[in-house]
């Protein structure tokens, strides 16, 4: 099976409401589907195998999306893309939801992708990857893979073409929250602790057959400046970038030197979905003016750097709080870089191979 489209970001909160009203504040999203998922519903659930009469999950959940205006473009280039987030308040009982709050903190517990096929199941079980838990929800049965290990901490939800279609920004009034603009996810930033060993589950979970690898580190070209929490730093890490559909992910190893990614991520909940690329710029008086409105919002940069000889450059907006336990990225691109610069140090392509 193969990715086509990015349909949902699962988010665990530990206060619904608040979190709302931050998604208001910083995305824009006042229309929100509210729903509570009580003990009767999920008495029969499967977890891990077994069924949950005995202490079944609950939660309260928002769904809401966020939609671009008219012909904006999205943070690679492309047209700009709807993003829908389902926030979720564990209240007890066993679920996916409140094992991941309760062991790792708020955070991206899961993504639903849309898929080509018709046999989600088949296509997972001959991956040897189990269903962690299954549940009717909502009048439908709703089922989280287990790719924690394979993928870097966090679960899928596949669903295919028949089971529920891609969102639609046709009509819709734009969201705007405070800058800047949510214009489509370009990438997850998932931490890993092997990069390399990762990508064939990212090749057959989601058919991402093409990465670009390459290493980062403090020197002219790679990061020429770069600072972690308002000061000058020397470090590096290793990344891999592949795109399933309409999105796509950075899969990052650290190497050395302090960064968010290990000393306020890793360090203390391990791998998982660290940021969200998902704003870009090519107007450098635009990206000063974001960054001073993000700062005096309280959502400064809290680690970036100018980057392949200053032609373009990345911040990671403090939104982790705010938004349960995530960083948006943002970047500025001035000019095309030189060539050496751009190029990748190498790329695995597993369509080409034997």
């Amino acid at each position: 099976m193969k990715t086509t489209n990015l349909l949902r970001v699962g988010v665990v909160v530990t206060d619904l409401d608040a979190a709302m009203d931050s998604y208001r504040r910083i995305h824009g999203i006042t229309d929100w589907d509210v729903s509570r998922v009580d003990a009767e519903q999920t008495s029969s659930a499967v977890s891990y195998g077994r069924t949950t009469s005995t202490t079944p999950g609950t939660w309260r959940a928002a769904v809401g999306t966020t939609w671009p205006a008219p012909a904006a473009t999205g943070p690679g280039g492309g047209p700009a893309r709807p993003v829908t987030f389902e926030l979720i308040e564990p209240t007890g009982g066993e679920s996916p939801f409140n094992e991941y709050l309760l062991t790792k903190g708020p955070g991206i517990c899961f993504i639903r992708v849309l898929a080509t096929g018709d046999d989600v199941a088949g296509h997972f079980g001959r991956l040897g990857v189990p269903a962690i838990y299954s549940a009717d929800i909502g009048g439908s049965r709703r089922t989280f893979y287990d790719t924690r290990a394979a993928l870097g901490g966090f679960l899928v939800e596949m669903v295919t073409g028949a089971a529920e279609p891609t969102a639609d920004a046709t009509d819709r009034e734009p969201t705007g929250g405070v800058l800047p603009p949510l214009q489509g996810i370009h990438h997850f930033g998932v931490i890993v602790d092997n990069v390399l060993e990762s990508l064939e589950a990212y090749r057959d979970i989601f058919g991402i057959t093409r990465f670009e690898c390459k290493t980062w580190q403090t020197g002219r070209g790679r990061l020429d400046d770069p600072q972690y929490r308002g000061e000058k730093v020397d470090h590096g890490y290793f990344t891999a970038q592949g795109t399933a559909g309409d999105f796509g992910f950075e899969i990052i190893q650290c190497k050395y030197g302090p960064s968010h990614y290990d000393r306020e991520f890793s360090d203390i909940r391990g791998p998982g979905i660290h940021h969200m690329f998902s704003w870009m710029t090519t107007d450098e008086g635009e990206w000063q003016d974001t960054v001073a409105a993000m700062t005096e919002a309280g959502h400064g940069l809290c680690m970036g750097s100018p980057l392949r000889g200053h032609a373009a450059e990345f911040g990671y907006f403090d939104v982790f709080d705010a938004l349960g336990g995530y960083l948006i990225e943002g970047v500025l691109r001035r000019r095309p870089p030189a060539p050496e610069y751009l190029r990748p140090d190498w790329v695995v392509d597993f369509g080409q191979q034997q």
